[in-house]
């Protein structure tokens, strides 16, 4: 496919997202083998494994804002470049049945996706015509999932051979150092600016003061809503778990992780093809389905249903995921500008992963309790985000 500056997919655009398909070819098998090689395999509790995800998340969400920050101030290419390269720390986690260097080996690839994933994202911006922001990022997040995907199909063929979860996880690092090197030849596509779309000539001041404080109402409440959302975005080693103990099989766990996977990277294409606009297309598509999706697993599990009937609501866990990546960043980019839209995408790194610190926390300890509730919680976390979107929208209106 030829790849042109009037094309809606830039050369670098097309890096950055083949980058990150081998990318997740790699750490998304780790992400669905690690809760079965540390639960299952070194016989831990599931609140070990919560609180190792949560501490990823957590102090991620650190290395987010220096990713963020350090991608307004430097060039964003070797900020990208060394994350990537940090990212390979996953594929030791399994190397070691001594759980806190298992553990920090998993907790440092996590920390190091954080610090290049701003930059990353505000790269794409930039590399990427205003008009096809949203279809890029709804590509970007096919790719990405879409890799993702393989890798759990890998993840299960290699189980059937009766290789082990910590052996296969090592294995993720082949694609990831590939993953890297498809970053090295950039930095040759356009780079569009961000600002112009508030250079209005004929925009009075007050227009113009107005509008800003419009931008930043929308960019707090987003931060607030996203926030809320990684409450409710467990690591989905919690569904893998609820699989694979509702059938006996750690592969049904692994099944349960495509279907995710699959699914939030066609609803994530899809969506970014549609184009649509505002902050309605969030709450509606992403928050929303994760809601619904999270109580159905919570009655699920109240009711001690069979795991086919589990496989649905992860699909619509997947919808959610999809709508969420695709519309959140373009959103941000509507409201940010060339000297600070990397650190608004770390912001946005940071509002997820503080959420993401305290629901793979208390999502393990609710786990040890009763699976029910801890997916109740979630539910609770992303109806919380959809009803402060929806809010913001009866009570900002921006000035024309």
């Amino acid at each position: 496919m030829a790849i042109n500056e009037k094309s809606w997919l830039s050369r670098d655009s097309l890096l950055l997202s083949l980058s990150a398909f081998f990318a997740d070819l790699g750490y998304q098998g780790v992400t669905a083998l690690y809760p079965i090689f540390i639960v299952i395999e070194l016989h831990k509790s599931p609140l070990l494994y919560g609180l190792i995800a949560g501490l990823g998340f957590g102090i991620g969400s650190l290395f987010a804002f220096i990713g963020g920050w350090l991608g307004d101030k430097l060039p964003k290419k070797p900020i990208i470049i060394i994350g990537n390269i940090g990212i390979l720390s996953l594929a030791l986690s399994g190397i070691s049945s001594t759980i806190w260097i298992s553990g920090l080996l998993f907790m440092g690839g996590w920390w190091f996706r954080y610090l290049r994933t701003p930059p990353r994202r505000a790269l794409l911006v930039q590399v990427t015509a205003p008009e096809y922001r949203t279809k890029v990022f709804g590509f970007l997040h096919a790719l990405d999932i879409g890799g993702g995907l393989l890798s759990i199909i890998a993840a299960i063929i290699l189980l059937l051979l009766h290789i082990s979860a910590g052996h296969i996880i090592v294995f993720a690092a082949i694609p990831l150092i590939i993953s890297t090197l498809v970053l090295l030849p950039l930095g040759k596509s356009k780079l569009y600016p961000i600002e112009e779309k508030n250079k209005k000539t004929t925009a009075t001041t007050e227009q113009i003061t107005s509008n800003y404080k419009y931008q930043k109402r929308i960019f707090i409440t987003i931060l607030i809503a996203t926030s809320l959302y990684g409450f409710s975005f467990y690591n989905l080693g919690f569904p893998v778990l609820s699989a694979a103990i509702i059938s006996k099989v750690a592969i049904a766990g692994l099944i349960a992780y495509g279907i995710y996977l699959g699914t939030s990277a066609i609803s994530g294409w899809l969506l970014g093809l549609a184009n649509m606009k505002g902050l309605q297309a969030l709450w509606r598509w992403g928050f929303l389905p994760s809601a619904l999706a999270s109580l159905i697993i919570a009655v699920n599990a109240f009711i001690h249903g069979g795991v086919w009937a589990f496989y649905p609501a992860v699909a619509i866990l997947g919808l959610g995921m999809g709508a969420v990546e695709t519309y959140e960043p373009a959103i941000t980019a509507s409201l940010r500008t060339n000297s600070n839209i990397s650190a608004g995408m770390g912001w946005l790194s940071i509002a997820r992963s503080i959420g993401q610190f305290g629901a793979n926390f208390i999502m393990g300890a609710l786990f040890i309790i009763g699976e029910g509730y801890a997916y109740i919680f979630a539910a609770s976390a992303a109806l919380l985000a959809a009803i402060v979107l929806i809010t913001s929208e009866l009570l900002y209106k921006p000035k024309d």
